[in-house]
């Protein structure tokens, strides 16, 4: 697998199983901007570090800050009177496009959408709290003419393209639509398109929209836990003889693995290893549960893991494992992409635990580092995430602790106020009936709207003149430099 940080002034390369490519200068994915450029590793002499160019001589490493720095001043001038003329036009957030309307989160949801906008709707009616119709609504149009969902639609009314559909979106849609009732055919449909991505080894992979698909273990869990949502049998869905289970059961590390002994790998290989989020995702299949975990009675037990003969064994063993797990990190399971915890293994591992009804010490253990990392969690992106919040909502519902509370968080305000509305309409509009005036609306976007000066200021005088001599020193710093850099012959 490679993993590429970036696109531009590559450094270098280091060999090995993960292949990561490093870069020196400019934002990834901008194009060479100097006819002589050319990609150039880190250090390199006479390579500007604020761009990952490399320049031809001297004079031309002059010319090009001289230039550079003319062309910095001349854009911000210009974007100073440009924005002139904007901030007087905007004073609020731009609203949400029509088709985004009810959607959760104000991150692009285009590798997402659909799958938090799932989890949004799944930990509102854990919480006992109803989406509003925009929500579910938004949910529905995503819906491909199959019954399955890609990743997220910017235009629903475009057909979907089958090679982008992808099976955990559609998973988590089918819980979501199963969960908040009414909703039961679309469901139903979702489950049912689910089938199409198994593989003749029993698994199910999530898309094929970027290579071959192959099977994996949170994808296959997925598709166990959106059955089980519906009403569907594991065991009479099956490809080449060979179910879900199966296909779990054949990449589960056995009880006489060096380490991670009932752990699921995230794909067959010669050396099965331990890997924590497919476990976390394939247990609860296993389990032949859904989301949202229902509350129970947890045993202090764990149970010891033992040679895998059915689907009950090779879950038990997972549980086993994630419950040992949980124990040795002290409830916070750490990433496996670098330094920190992965806070949505950890809460999946709790719901796993609840929802096989032991190993009560490490769900406490786990429920203690969430309610106490509530708040790095959510807002690990910068703004409250809707999947994160959703996830909470999820545990504390499972765990029987307060909502509005866990961790000094309100999750359900907190989610309801990333929802997306509508922009507000210049004509009167009906009063609501009484029914649509009960129901509880989201709140408007965290983001605060820009501060302006107040109508008839002239507080953007000042701001006009110091952008029209900074345009005026930009363009007279360029001209100099072209001179100076084409001098007459």
């Amino acid at each position: 697998m490679a993993h590429v940080t970036a696109s531009r002034g590559t450094c270098r390369a280091r060999s090995g199983s993960i292949t990561t490519v490093e870069v020196c200068g400019a934002e990834p994915g901008y194009p060479d901007d100097a006819p002589r450029a050319t990609r150039v590793g880190c250090g390199v002499s006479g390579a500007d570090s604020g761009t990952g160019l490399a320049l031809a001589d001297p004079r031309e490493e002059i010319m090009f800050a001289v230039r550079f720095v003319a062309a910095r001043i001349a854009a911000f001038a210009a974007a100073s009177v440009a924005g002139l003329a904007l901030a007087t036009s905007v004073a609020t957030p731009a609203p949400a496009a029509s088709s985004d309307v009810g959607l959760f989160g104000t991150a692009d949801p285009t590798y997402d959408g659909v799958y938090r906008q799932g989890l949004a709707i799944l930990g509102l009616v854990a919480a006992g709290r109803q989406p509003d119709a925009a929500a579910i609504d938004w949910l529905l149009r995503q819906q491909c003419a199959d019954g399955a969902f890609t990743a997220y639609r910017s235009d629903p009314t475009v057909p979907c393209t089958a090679s982008k559909e992808d099976e955990n979106a559609t998973a988590l849609a089918a819980m979501a639509l199963a969960a908040v009732g009414g909703h039961g055919t679309e469901a139903q449909r979702a489950a049912d398109a689910i089938k199409k991505f198994q593989l003749t080894d029993g698994g199910f992979y999530e898309t094929a929209a970027f290579g071959t698909p192959a099977s994996d273990a949170n994808s296959t869990g997925l598709a166990l836990s959106a059955f089980a949502a519906v009403g569907i049998s594991p065991t009479s869905v099956a490809s080449g003889g060979k179910t879900g289970i199966d296909f779990l059961r054949s990449i589960q590390l056995p009880c006489n693995a060096s380490s991670g002994a009932g752990a699921f790998d995230y794909q067959p290989e010669p050396t099965l290893a331990a890997n924590d989020y497919a476990t976390v995702q394939a247990t609860l299949g296993l389990l032949g549960k859904a989301l949202p975990v229902a509350p129970g009675a947890v045993a202090p037990t764990t149970p010891n893991c033992v040679t895998v003969t059915d689907a009950a064994t090779s879950a038990q063993d997972a549980l086993a494992y994630l419950a040992s797990r949980l124990s040795a990190t002290g409830g916070a399971i750490p990433s496996a992409f670098g330094s920190g915890t992965d806070w949505t293994t950890t809460a999946n591992a709790v719901l796993d635990l609840v929802a096989g009804g032991v190993g009560a010490a490490a769900v406490n253990q786990g429920l203690t580092a969430l309610q106490a990392n509530a708040r790095t969690y959510v807002n690990a992106s910068g703004a409250p995430s809707p999947g994160a919040l959703g996830t909470l909502l999820l545990v504390a519902h499972a765990t029987g602790a307060d909502p509005t509370s866990f961790g000094g968080l309100d999750l359900i305000s907190a989610l309801l106020a990333t929802e997306r509305t509508a922009a507000p309409s210049s004509t009167p509009q009906p009063s609501p009936s009484p029914s649509v005036a009960a129901r509880p609306s989201a709140s408007a976007p965290a983001s605060p709207a820009p501060t302006l000066p107040m109508t008839g200021s002239r507080a953007d005088l000042p701001l006009g003149i110091a952008g029209g001599v900074l345009l005026l020193v930009g363009l007279l710093a360029l001209g100099y430099a072209h001179r100076a850099a084409h001098p007459t012959r």
